[in-house]
């Protein structure tokens, strides 16, 4: 007997509003020109993201929270980790990573 159809798209919709965790060997970073200021970036599977803010190594809650408060306001959302950092980053095609990209 299958589950209902149901099911799966409320565990689709739940992973939607989860940021993305990739290891900061996995991206390339990067330097950009956005609004009258050079930013911080990085390019992960063909997709450019500007960096929304910074976390040190013991804040992962932190960091994790803040991702997923932007996915929630329907911003595209990566968390790069290292052993020092999160980084938390923000899609350029959104029209509202001007929003909240780091300056």
């Amino acid at each position: 007997m299958s589950k209902p159809s149901h099911a799966v798209s409320a565990a689709v919709t739940t992973l939607e509003l989860v940021p993305s965790l990739v290891k900061e060997q996995q991206i390339t970073l990067l330097k950009f020109y956005w609004v009258h200021a050079v930013r911080d970036g990085m390019m992960y599977r063909n997709e450019l993201y500007g960096l929304a803010k910074e976390f040190d190594g013991s804040n992962r809650l932190e960091a994790y929270r803040f991702g997923c408060e932007l996915i929630e306001q329907g911003v595209p959302t990566i968390i790069s980790v290292s052993k020092q950092q999160y980084r938390v980053w923000v899609s350029l095609r959104n029209p509202l990573a001007t929003t909240f990209i780091a300056s």
